[in-house]
């Protein structure tokens, strides 16, 4: 099947697939079908997962208004480090939210052995959101940092208003009001928007993965799993559920990801994570930089993202060997990110072959590196 057929499926027939729903759940039992038919080991991973980020993070942003209530500078702390604790993917608060049921799907090429590779791609779509409409996205990376100082200067000025008071305590007032005016774009979001198609995000990265895993069926050189995940719109939680319930036997693995590789320059991501920003692996950018020395006609380039988490970014977090591949305008955002527009009209099938053709490039070149390091 070609990448437009597989794109169609997900966006179109089975259409908009929100974490912890029956659409996305469909989604996976077409993939599962696919890769199977092509000879792969498959199986589903259920697990559990929030449906949405928006009321943890709606939780997070009142978080320092009732800290200023409460003149606790230390509550304002607890919650600033839990926020970027969860950012980051490593959940604490979030595991005190109601969860609905999703699944991973988990296949594994029988022929392969030797170096250990993982193609990702994530299955749900988001909701649209007012942040994300064609008027506010440019600011988005704006209005994030807006957010992440204020969660980090909330404690301090609350300690020093708690010390001097008078004024200080007034000024200390600015950033947590400003973090629950922000959380009603958050509740807009959930009352008032609907799941997007998500052709681009990410039906695009599945139909890449789904195409790479047909050209490497047969290839031995390479001990390949593909893992499509759930929920990765609501917190990345179908990959970092493989890696706490999975990882030990990943723990030397190259993990791939590809996300809104639909439309727009494609990049390999030298960085990404939203605050901080973390390097991807070492072994893999040298193996992206030789491939895109070899194959400059793919004109696939190196980049940093700091936009939203990807499902790489569990695994970069624990430790573990990733690297992105996205799509981006010019302007460095995501065509069409969350928003009703991302439809199947709007895919530029040819950069999604070209995503896959690099991601197989790749694979051998790893393969082949790792076998000649041995030698």
């Amino acid at each position: 099947m070609s990448v437009l057929q597989h794109i169609k499926h997900l966006a179109a027939d089975i259409g908009p697939r929100g974490s912890c729903t029956k659409e996305e759940r469909a989604a996976a039992r077409y993939c599962q079908n696919i890769l199977t038919e092509l000879g792969y080991e498959t199986h589903l991973q259920p697990f559990r997962a929030l449906t949405t980020f928006s009321w943890l993070h709606t939780c997070f942003f009142w978080w320092p208004f009732v800290s200023w209530l409460m003149a606790s500078p230390w509550l304002s702390l607890l919650g600033t480090v839990l926020f970027f604790l969860d950012l980051n993917t490593i959940p604490v608060l979030s595991r005190l939210f109601p969860t609905g049921h999703s699944q991973n799907v988990i296949a594994r090429n029988p022929v392969g052995q030797g170096t250990k590779v993982v193609l990702v791609a994530h299955l749900d779509s988001s909701k649209a959101g007012l942040n994300f409409s064609p008027a506010l996205v440019k600011g988005f990376r704006t209005s994030f940092l807006l957010t992440a100082w204020s969660f980090i200067a909330s404690p301090i000025l609350l300690g020093v208003g708690h010390w001097q008071g008078g004024l200080w305590r007034i000024i200390a007032l600015v950033p947590a009001l400003y973090l629950a005016f922000a959380s009603l774009t958050l509740i807009h979001r959930e009352f008032w928007n609907k799941y997007t198609p998500g052709a681009n995000d990410n039906a695009s990265g599945v139909a890449a993965v789904l195409k790479a895993a047909t050209r490497l069926k047969d290839y031995a050189g390479a001990e390949l799993t593909v893992l499509l995940t759930g929920a990765e719109e609501a917190g990345t939680y179908g990959s970092a559920r493989f890696i706490e319930q999975c990882g030990k036997n990943y723990r030397d693995a190259f993990f791939i990801n590809l996300d809104n590789i639909g439309q727009g320059r494609l990049h390999y991501m030298r960085g990404e994570g939203m605050f901080p920003v973390f390097r991807a692996t070492p072994a893999l950018l040298a193996a992206c930089d030789r491939v895109a020395a070899r194959r400059s006609d793919l004109g696939v380039t190196p980049g940093v993202y700091t936009l939203l988490s990807t499902d790489a970014m569990p695994a970069l977090v624990r430790g573990y060997q990733a690297i992105s591949f996205l799509a981006l305008s010019p302007e460095g955002l995501l065509p069409n990110w969350h928003w009703p527009t991302d439809t199947v009209d709007n895919v530029d099938m040819a950069l999604v072959e070209t995503a896959a053709e690099f991601v197989v490039e790749l694979v051998h070149d790893l393969s082949e590196s790792r076998r000649e390091t041995a030698l």
